[in-house]
């Protein structure tokens, strides 16, 4: 088995495994490029590959052409000796799969349009019960220098303790009263994952010192190895708001405009166009997004919907 070189990493090679197999059926190479990439991408796969790990069909139409190479080469021949006969065998044998990786792709898409359902939901909810909220966008990933020491399972591992933190208000996540993240798959960020998270707006106001600590908190679970990006930046927000799309930072119940602009930003975490976004492996049990449970009993104020009303009784404005 070959060693990871240090500009190469698990996504990044798992990514063009995908890109190698999606452009066997669109048709988009030939004979010599199809020995080239395999060249390439064969022993690189071999190095990261791990039976007990869940991958996409793409990948596993791979696994499966890499196995039938096994058979034929037989460690007398190179892939280059191949012949036109044994190329399009392993030819037909991905085509062979297409309708599964297809389906694949479908079933990605129609599960993160129920996920942007119920994430509306849940923020029209958030926004309608709270008179503000501090809504932070932050972006969790790795270092590009460190993306060959950090897998899936590494990753996995990290987000799990950054979102037990969030669920349990430690330090910095105080008086959340919401949270959302998804992780994806990119070819230069890696793994990474969106996180958007929604403080009480009455005990929090300074939305990129949070965005911060938020950071920081990262960096120290992974080691140093994280990187951070936020959206909370004065530079960043100054230019949503020129556009008239700001939906980060103070949202007030009373400006529908403002939070529409919220709702839409946070539909990011959920788009279905992003399929090239997807993950390409899973860690057993893995979720790839997640939001918290919107409670009313357990939340500060009551319904105000349903409270009776009083002849010259009137909720002031800030009510929440």
């Amino acid at each position: 088995m070959c060693l990871i070189l240090s500009n190469d990493n698990e996504s990044k090679i798992l990514i063009d495994v995908d890109q190698f197999i999606q452009s066997i059926y669109k048709n988009e190479i030939n004979e010599t490029l199809f020995k080239s990439i395999l060249n390439d991408l064969v022993p690189k796969f071999k190095a990261v590959y791990k039976p007990h790990l869940k991958y996409s069909e793409s990948v596993c139409v791979f696994k499966r052409m890499v196995c039938s190479l096994d058979e034929i080469l037989l460690g007398t021949k190179s892939i280059d000796d191949l012949s036109n006969f044994e190329l399009r065998y392993l030819w037909n044998n991905a085509l062979y799969y297409f309708n599964d990786v297809n389906l694949e792709l479908l079933g990605f898409k129609n599960q993160e349009r129920k996920n942007r359902n119920g994430l509306e939901e849940y923020l029209t909810q958030l926004t309608k019960h709270y008179s503000k909220l501090l809504f932070i966008r932050i972006d969790l990933s790795i270092a590009l220098e460190h993306q060959h020491e950090v897998g899936i399972e590494r990753f996995n591992h990290y987000l799990r303790i950054f979102i037990n933190r969030v669920q349990n208000q430690d330090t910095c996540f105080k008086d959340l009263q919401g949270y959302v993240w998804a992780i994806e798959q990119g070819e230069k960020k890696g793994y990474h994952s969106h996180v958007l998270l929604i403080y009480d707006g009455h005990k929090h106001q300074k939305d990129f010192g949070m965005a911060i600590q938020v950071g920081q908190c990262w960096t120290k679970i992974t080691e140093g190895k994280g990187y951070v990006f936020t959206s909370n930046s004065p530079e960043y927000k100054e230019r949503f708001n020129q556009k008239g799309i700001l939906g980060i930072g103070m949202i007030y119940r009373n400006n529908p405009q403002q939070v529409q602009n919220a709702i839409n930003a946070a539909m990011y975490l959920v788009n279905p166009e992003k399929d090239h976004q997807h993950l390409r492996v899973k860690v057993s049990g893995m979720r790839t997004f997640g939001k918290a449970q919107y409670v009313i009993d357990s939340r500060r104020g009551c319904n105000v919907s349903a409270l009776p009303e009083f002849k010259g009784f009137k909720l002031c404005e800030d009510y929440s």
